[in-house]
């Protein structure tokens, strides 16, 4: 089991909520697992494929985890196919006893927790390569400097190549229960919250306006994206599902 989890740090928990909620993100109650100790204000939502957990936080900044069934399995695995995972204990009453720290080739490391494998929220129906129409998925991109390096560590935590620019400068790899990440060359590492909608994102654009949101639609080379302003002075990207695979593979 692999579902794409990021945390998003922000001072305005609940502002976020009201962004994602006309999106179509579903709050989940109880909250699943997490690294953080008592008191922390959290809220997690679940799209039609993965899941996004608000943490309250001074600054804002989003920080790449993954859900997994059993944390032990799941570092034996990766750490046999190459890439280090370190066993941690997880603070008290987070709900899970252990966290897994991955490390990456560029110097980034994430998370990985072990959740509930009954509740499927964020799971798609079909566990398949192809997105169903109206379908909202979550995109952790993953800028780096090394793209190959990116690849193979997604690879070895177990997901799957998606879509992949032959020029290697961005690959997309997706998470059997849910969600993509979505690494792009970059001078540094980092992490940002992002959508993919399959289908057309006059819908998404509809109910952003009816819920006094601001955004519009631009074109991209590769589709189109609708930019929506977030509570932390940015835009959170939510790109079509790309159609137009000129000089990229789809797996």
């Amino acid at each position: 089991m692999l579902r794409i989890r990021p945390t998003l740090h922000t001072p305005q928990v609940s502002r976020w909520a009201e962004l994602l909620i006309p999106l179509g993100l579903r709050e989940m109650t109880p909250l699943p697992a997490t690294a953080s100790p008592a008191g922390t204000a959290q809220r997690c939502f679940a799209a039609d494929a993965g899941r996004i957990l608000l943490e309250e936080a001074i600054g804002f900044g989003t920080a790449l985890a993954f859900e997994v069934r059993d944390l032990e399995k799941f570092a034996q695995w990766t750490i046999a196919d190459g890439t280090p995972v370190t066993l941690r204990p997880a603070p008290e009453s987070s709900g899970s006893e252990e966290l897994a720290l991955v490390a990456a080739p560029d110097g980034s490391v994430f998370t990985a927790l072990a959740v509930d494998p009954l509740d499927t929220s964020g799971t798609p129906p079909k566990e398949t390569s192809s997105a169903s129409e109206g379908q909202l998925a979550v995109v952790a991109l993953w800028y780096t400097p090394d793209i190959p390096g990116a690849e193979s560590t997604l690879a070895n935590i177990g997901a799957k190549p998606d879509t992949i620019l032959n020029s290697g400068n961005r690959a997309q790899y997706r998470a059997k229960h849910g969600g993509f990440v979505a690494a792009h060359s970059g001078t540094g590492a980092s992490v940002e919250l992002s959508l993919e909608y399959a289908g057309k994102l006059e819908v998404l654009a509809t109910a952003v306006s009816a819920a006094g949101l601001t955004g519009h639609l631009v074109d991209e080379a590769y589709g189109r994206t609708l930019l929506v302003d977030h509570p932390d002075g940015g835009k959170l990207w939510i790109n079509e599902r790309q159609q137009d695979l000129y000089g990229y593979d789809r797996h």
